[in-house]
């Protein structure tokens, strides 16, 4: 890599990280997915008698797999290995929107994409800098998000079941395998919408509809339609991986000086 795409990087991550417009949102969603839900869903397991009700699908689904004494260690395995996985892939999706449209529409708002047209650097290796500096902050953040909840859920689940009970082969496969994969498809996406949006919260509202899928694949498991396990997450990061090479290959042809500016 050129020293010239190292500093490109270097300057992305730097602002990224001195904006309040873009680490606020970056900061507060994930508090609260990752810190409010989980300390309230603790909190409440002790007194949820009665909670499980219209979830009889999800229960029928895990009672074979999962040996538990009480309601409350049912209610924890529940939220922790089927709604929470859900609710984190929020967070990769999330924060490379707002990185992505910061990095590449913000160039824009701010009129200095054509100064970094005249950078030694090529269109391609300009592109590829720019998902670089774009992913890598997104995934830390994720990352950060991943720990802090492991220990948010040992610390209380070692008072409901005696033992540490995270991370698993399910929580592994999907930080380390599946969030990789949806970061930079997110990405791709934010690409495309940068050649129409013209400013930092119209690129963020075109954005919106990539959460979709996780909100159909939270139905899909409240519903049963299906069990989000270990297979499952293996085949869909390794389709995701599959359309991130599409995405990018024909992100890279329309990241072009013409619709760039």
């Amino acid at each position: 890599m050129k020293e010239v795409q190292k500093a490109l990087i270097y300057k992305d991550i730097k602002e990224i990280t001195s904006s309040k417009q873009t680490l606020i949102p970056m900061i507060v969603v994930p508090l609260i997915i990752m810190v409010a839900l989980p300390l309230a869903l603790m909190i409440a397991a002790r007194y949820g008698e009665g909670s499980l009700n219209g979830m009889d699908e999800m229960i029928k689904n895990i009672k074979g797999r999962f040996i538990y004494e009480n309601e409350a260690q049912l209610i924890i395995e529940l939220a922790v290995n089927y709604m929470f996985p859900n609710l984190f892939l929020l967070i990769p999706i999330m924060a490379s929107s707002i990185i992505a449209a910061s990095s590449f529409v913000g160039e824009k708002e701010r009129k200095t994409m054509e100064s970094l047209l005249y950078t030694p650097m090529s269109v391609k290796q300009l592109f590829t800098a720019k998902v670089i500096g774009t992913a890598i902050p997104a995934y830390i953040i994720s990352l950060i998000c991943f720990v802090v909840f492991g220990v948010i859920v040992n610390i209380g689940g070692w008072f409901y079941f005696g033992k540490l009970i995270f991370p698993n082969l399910k929580w592994s496969i999907l930080v380390f395998w599946v969030t990789p994969a949806v970061t930079i498809l997110s990405i791709a996406i934010m690409v495309f919408v940068s050649a129409k949006a013209e400013t930092f919260l119209n690129a963020q509202q075109m954005s919106g509809f990539i959460v979709v899928p996780v909100i159909l694949l939270f139905i899909g498991q409240v519903s049963g339609l299906f069990m989000l396990n270990t297979l499952i997450l293996l085949a869909a990061g390794a389709v995701l991986y599959v359309a991130d090479y599409i995405l990018i290959k024909t992100a890279a042809g329309r990241f072009v000086p013409e619709k760039l500016l």
